[in-house]
C-alpha cells in the first residue's frame, strides 16, 4: 500500500489592499492636524481634541446589554452614532465659532470631530442601518 504526505494546511493570508476608500484619511488626518496646530497656537491643550475625537464613538454606549449580532451596532444606539456621524453638525460648529459666537475650544473641538468623520469614511466605519448593519456612503466606495 502506498502512502501519500500531504504537506500541513497553512491558512493562506491574502496581502491587504488599498482602496479608493482609503483615499479619504489623507484629508481626514489633514483637518484633524489643523486643529491640533489651532489648539498649539490658541494654546487650548488636548481637552478639545480628545473630546471631541472620542465623543462620537460613545454613543455605541447606548447599546450595552442589547442583543445585536457580532459586527453589528445594537439598535437603540444607532440613531444616535449616526447623528454623530453627520458632517453638517461639525461644520455648522466651526462655521460659528469662526465667526466669533463660540469660544475658540469649539472651533478646534469641530475641526476635530469632523476629522474624526472623515477619517472613519477611509476606514469604512461610517454609517449604520436601522438593524445595526454597516451602511456604505455614496462616494465612499470599498473598491
Amino acid at each position: 500500500m502506498t502512502t501519500i504526505a500531504t504537506a500541513p494546511t497553512m491558512a493562506v493570508r491574502r496581502p491587504r489592499r488599498l482602496r479608493r476608500r482609503h483615499l479619504w484619511l489623507i484629508p481626514g488626518l489633514g483637518v484633524t492636524l489643523f486643529a491640533n496646530g489651532q489648539a498649539q497656537i490658541h494654546d487650548l491643550g488636548l481637552a478639545p481634541l480628545l473630546v471631541f475625537s472620542i465623543a462620537p464613538h460613545m454613543t455605541v454606549l447606548l447599546g450595552i446589554g442589547q442583543p445585536h449580532a457580532k459586527g453589528q451596532l445594537a439598535p437603540r444606539a444607532v440613531p444616535l452614532f449616526n447623528l454623530m456621524h453627520q458632517p453638517a453638525l461639525p461644520l455648522a460648529v466651526v462655521a460659528t465659532a469662526a465667526l466669533g459666537v463660540l469660544p475658540l475650544f469649539w472651533l478646534v473641538g469641530g475641526l476635530a470631530w469632523l476629522g474624526h468623520i472623515v477619517v472613519d469614511w477611509g476606514l469604512d466605519d461610517g454609517l449604520w442601518t436601522a438593524n445595526g448593519s454597516s451602511l456604505t456612503l455614496p462616494g465612499v466606495a470599498t473598491s
